[in-house]
């Protein structure tokens, strides 16, 4: 009998922890796909803060980025980039960005390639990135020093 009470209370205690176990990656499965749901009368996001925007203001103002150089200058000083709004906060090292916007300039076709791929690797801007302007100038701008980018610049041999 004690036996029998011992084994069962196992079993039990092995099916809460498989029900646990699987509550747990149902919610990790699904995390990925559900967008977040903001409850305001405000349709546009205000925004506090976006160090981004000027970051791209900067980048633009120069004719040609290198990135070797702006990578090598960003690791040096450890600063980062913030935009706080009502709706997300992000806080990225300027290296990581530089290095997303390279990596963005590099791999994408035209410009809304390379929007897109901005857009998935910074999900919490994907509403700036749809109203900045300047997206496309930082495209072109960008594309110019990628490997890509000296690769499309070479003249067609055929």
């Amino acid at each position: 009998m004690k036996n029998s009470l011992l084994q069962h209370s196992k079993h039990i205690i092995f099916g809460i922890f498989i029900l646990i176990s699987y509550l747990g990656t149902a919610q990790v499965t699904y995390e990925d796909q559900l967008e977040t749901v903001y409850l305001n009368k405000q349709s546009e996001e205000v925004v506090y803060t976006n160090d981004f925007s000027n970051f791209n203001k900067r980048l633009l103002s120069k004719s040609e980025i290198d990135f070797r150089v702006e990578i090598k200058n960003a690791k040096e000083n450890d600063e980062y980039l913030l935009f706080l709004s009502e709706r997300s906060n992000l806080e990225l090292l300027n290296v990581s960005y530089l290095k997303t916007v390279r990596k963005g300039a590099n791999r994408s076709t035209d410009t809304e390639d390379f929007a897109q791929f901005l857009r998935e690797k910074l999900p919490e801007l994907i509403h700036q990135f749809k109203k900045d302007n300047n997206i496309e100038e930082l495209y072109i701008i960008s594309r110019k020093n990628t490997f890509n980018g000296k690769i499309d610049a070479l003249p067609s041999v055929l």
